[in-house]
């Protein structure tokens, strides 16, 4: 049963996907090669859903790889409720095991946006089936983003739904040690939403490569999503 208001809207070019996991339903959508490839798993960030990483979805599906933008829990398209990352991770886990067994893929990425991002570098912080990791506009001191962003709303939504330990644990940088996978980190000078300083701090804990976008706000423009998706073609190749 379709419905609306909950159900993700269909794209052109894209097949509609459901993915069943233990506790939690994800939708989503798939790009799909014809022939062998990479593949790379999108995250949304907070209050969107899988349609918002369309455009670079599309841009890795027409430099040859398939692409996989999937609903995080509690957002349009998956079951389940919203708890800002603190089940994610083991969301994007599952859902990078099955990416993996898929016909033609050969290997698997992980890329997140703002929220994205920061249960993309919490994935990647431990086993995980991708081999790099790009991390967009992501928070990764969570009481640091609270004091610093220009959000009032992203301040009030993580004293409501942030647990006193997912403050700590839920913060990437806490567990930079336990970064195992290549990573790029990517900020936007003019960010006032979650200050570049977020990606900085983890870039320089973690040796990660950081890629500064002067004038770039919190979400990116068509432009620099071409810019960030070709620094990561570049730095994982195909």
């Amino acid at each position: 049963m379709n419905i609306p208001g909950l159900d993700l809207p269909p794209l052109p070019g894209a097949a509609a996907l459901t993915l069943p996991l233990e506790d939690v339903t994800l939708g989503g959508y798939f790009w799909a090669q014809p022939q062998s490839a990479p593949a790379v798993l999108l995250l949304h960030g907070w209050g969107q859903d899988a349609s918002h990483m369309a455009h670079p979805a599309r841009l890795f599906r027409a430099a040859g790889w398939h692409a996989l933008s999937l609903s995080q829990r509690g957002w349009r398209g998956s079951s389940g409720c919203d708890d800002y990352g603190r089940s994610g991770a083991g969301d994007v886990r599952r859902a990078l095991a099955w990416l993996g067994q898929q016909p033609r893929v050969t290997s698997t990425l992980l890329l997140g946006f703002s929220m994205g991002g920061l249960v993309a570098l919490l994935a990647a912080s431990a086993p995980c089936a991708a081999r790099g990791v790009v991390a967009v506009s992501a928070p990764t001191d969570l009481r640091r983003t609270a004091r610093t962003t220009a959000l009032g709303i992203l301040r009030r939504y993580y004293d409501v739904v942030l647990t006193e330990r997912q403050w700590v644990e839920g913060s990437p940088l806490h567990h930079a040690a336990h970064l195992g996978v290549t990573a790029l980190i990517v900020v936007g000078t003019e960010d006032r939403f979650c200050p570049p300083e977020e990606g900085r701090s983890y870039a320089a804990a973690t040796g990660a490569r950081l890629l500064e976008l002067p004038g770039m706000a919190h979400q990116p423009t068509g432009e620099e999503w071409r810019l960030i998706v070709g620094e990561t073609l570049t730095l994982f190749g195909g």
